[in-house]
């Protein structure tokens, strides 16, 4: 998830920090009157977190500007203390999402915004699918018609930006950006490295085509037939125990005995 970070207190840097924990890379603003701006030249972004002071009030003219300009992305606020129910309701009105009060669980605040960032996409739960692949937020699982499929940390991380967006165009400085903002990025060819690793796994798994290439310009998930979908299924592959390192299959005794 890649967010856009503002507050009128102090600095979000203990914030970005936790939440990076997360897997959430963060973009702050100075202000809250930058996020326009922030959001228009720096995005895509799944949504925009506001950290507030007392009182709640003081967040409205920012917020219905906000939604002038246009910005359909959701916004939590995170507010220093409790508030009144007039004023909750008031910032529900003028644009907010979802209204917190410290002091808070990260794991609570981290857990909504996953909420607020699927719904925005059309999902209504922690299991996002497309075609007969599921992938499972919670339970950090990608699964083909129940079969698990075995992906890395960063495969699965790549699929599920994919499928959080399905429908729309992703660049590879999108991926990059997400796979490896704490870490020395490689050459931006890894991108194709893990569609194609993704694909021949699914694929072998008996799953649809749901990566489609658009050359020169990125990535995009889509919907595939159902007519797609039993055909994939019947390529499906047999599940098979890797062999111990070192060592060599043979065949069994009945067969070495009729060789």
């Amino acid at each position: 998830m890649r967010i856009a970070i503002a507050s009128d207190t102090a600095p979000t840097t203990e914030l970005e920090a936790a939440l990076g924990g997360h897997g959430v890379l963060c973009d702050a603003a100075e202000s809250i009157a930058e996020l326009p701006s922030i959001v228009a030249l720096s995005g895509p972004y799944d949504l925009v977190l506001l950290r507030i002071g007392q009182p709640l009030r003081t967040l409205l003219p920012a917020l219905r500007d906000l939604r002038r300009r246009g910005m359909t992305l959701p916004v939590i606020v995170v507010c220093a203390g409790h508030a009144a129910a007039e004023e909750e309701e008031a910032v529900l009105h003028a644009g907010a999402d979802d209204v917190l009060f410290q002091p808070l669980r990260l794991s609570v605040l981290h857990a909504r915004m996953q909420a607020a960032a699927r719904r925005a996409r059309g999902y209504t739960c922690a299991e996002l699918v497309c075609g007969n692949v599921t992938l499972d937020q919670e339970q950090h699982a990608v699964m083909v018609d129940g079969m698990r499929v075995n992906l890395t940390a960063r495969e699965f991380d790549f699929l599920e930006t994919l499928m959080l967006h399905k429908g729309v165009l992703l660049t590879k400085e999108r991926f990059m950006t997400r796979l490896y903002a704490d870490s020395e990025a490689p050459d931006s060819k890894i991108v194709d490295v893990f569609v194609c690793k993704l694909r021949r796994k699914l694929a072998a798994a008996g799953a649809a085509e749901i990566i489609r290439t658009v050359w020169g310009r990125g990535y995009v998930v889509f919907e595939p037939t159902q007519s797609a979908i039993e055909e994939a299924r019947k390529a499906r592959q047999p599940e098979a125990e890797p062999a111990p390192r070192g060592w060599v299959r043979r065949a069994p005794r009945f067969m070495q005995a009729n060789a």
